[in-house]
């Protein structure tokens, strides 16, 4: 049996190199053949750019608000309650008008013209010389004092300012004592007398005061 057993071995070893000379051969076989590969036309393809569609209005639409009633407006507007104020008691104070107001005549009482206001001015009648400081007359001393007068409708001499002097303060006295002597024919609008005002310059020299 042992030598039935060695008598086999050559046989398959003779069979697995037969069979891998029958495979390698059919390789190389293999390899010098082109393999055919299966060729395709190509397939045109077209794109299409579809549409989107419109959006469909959702629940979540606002829904617009219903229209207002339009009420007419009234014709008066109302007053509003405004606070009183405490003032003081008219019912106490007096007005007194004067009576020229409505007459067409010249205002009367403390009201002054001056001389641009009047139709007529006034004009001396009367100017009495002032008398002539003795210590100015020895010394040979001129100079003058101009005086602002108020003379009334009766044509007096009311008031009197000294506006300048010079030499300052030496003729003043002088001055006032002598002017409110004066006489005039008043001042006039539309023909009638009113007090009015009257600046002039008393001057003091030695050929004679005037």
């Amino acid at each position: 049996m042992t030598g039935g057993r060695w008598k086999l071995i050559p046989a398959l070893v003779a069979a697995v190199v037969l069979n891998l000379l029958l495979i390698v051969g059919a390789a190389l076989l293999a390899g010098d053949r082109p393999v055919s590969v299966p060729k395709f036309d190509p397939l045109p393809v077209t794109l299409t750019t579809l549409d989107r569609p419109d959006r469909v209005e959702s629940e979540s639409t606002p829904t617009p608000p219903p229209p207002q009633e339009t009420r007419p407006r009234p014709e008066f507007s109302p007053v509003p309650d405004l606070p009183r104020l405490a003032g003081p008691d008219l019912g106490s104070v007096k007005v007194q008008l004067d009576p020229s107001l409505w007459r067409d005549e010249p205002p009367l009482g403390d009201f002054v013209f001056n001389g641009a206001d009047l139709d007529e001015p006034p004009r001396a009648l009367v100017r009495t010389k002032p008398q002539y400081p003795f210590k100015e007359q020895q010394r040979g001393v001129d100079g003058y004092v101009e005086v602002k007068l108020l003379v009334d409708a009766d044509g007096l001499v009311s008031s009197v300012q000294v506006l300048q002097s010079d030499p300052p303060g030496v003729f003043d006295d002088a001055a006032l004592k002598a002017v409110p002597n004066w006489k005039f024919a008043a001042g006039r609008i539309e023909g009638r007398p009113v007090p009015s005002w009257v600046v002039t310059r008393v001057v003091f020299t030695m050929a004679g005061t005037r």
